[in-house]
């Protein structure tokens, strides 16, 4: 059976998964999955993703839920050590990065995300928004500080420590809030925009979502 991704294209989640599949060079079968598409809360759905919301990746008999889970379980089925390394020192690297990305930067990017792009615009809170703003930018001078003497996160060639990260940077760098990104950042980021994945599956418009609360 083919590898099955429910998804969202507009989902920033399902897009490190779309792009990491890209990169991969994998067959999978798309099936549209919430926003208009919906299906979250059906019960065939529920019983592969019980928290009913996407991405979701099934593999034969597997389902793997949780964007980041899906994309080591990908890097280990189909790519072993290519971009998440096997030696335990080398993919603590790795797994730090990605845990970093979740937990700091796509914290206050999303929260900005939220609270700027898709909060109508009469229901923003500046002071809010101007505290995340402040967030994502001490967040990405970290990562542009550790981006010193090579061209990835992690080494001179993509791993999964640029995917959780660098699949917000689109929308990051198009909000019209945020400031300029850091030079080693911006290389970075050009390079990932040279990425023919990458730009068919993270580069997308995203004014649909603008001042939509709704998932």
């Amino acid at each position: 059976m083919a590898i099955q991704l429910y998804a969202r294209r507009t989902s920033s989640n399902s897009q490190k998964v779309l792009w990491f599949l890209g990169e991969l060079g994998l067959d999978y079968e798309f099936v549209a999955t919430g926003g208009d598409a919906g299906g979250l809360q059906s019960p065939a759905f529920l019983a592969l993703n019980p928290n009913g919301r996407v991405p979701l990746l099934v593999d034969g008999e597997l389902a793997v839920w949780e964007s980041h889970a899906i994309l080591r379980y990908l890097a280990a089925a189909h790519a072993p050590a290519r971009f998440w390394p096997a030696d335990p020192a080398e993919r603590s690297r790795v797994d730090r990065w990605m845990d970093w990305s979740q937990s700091q930067f796509d914290a206050s990017f999303m929260a900005l995300f939220w609270g700027y792009w898709r909060t109508p615009e009469s229901e923003r809170d500046a002071s809010v928004n101007d505290r995340n703003i402040a967030l994502c930018r001490h967040y990405l001078s970290i990562l542009d500080r550790a981006l010193a003497g090579h061209t990835y996160v992690v080494g001179d060639r993509l791993s999964l420590a640029d995917i959780p990260v660098g699949a917000l940077m689109y929308r990051y760098a198009n909000l019209g809030v945020t400031a300029e990104l850091g030079p080693r950042v911006g290389d970075w980021y050009a390079r990932l925009c040279e990425r023919a994945v990458f730009r068919t599956h993270v580069m997308r418009p995203f004014d649909e979502l603008k001042g939509r609360r709704a998932p």
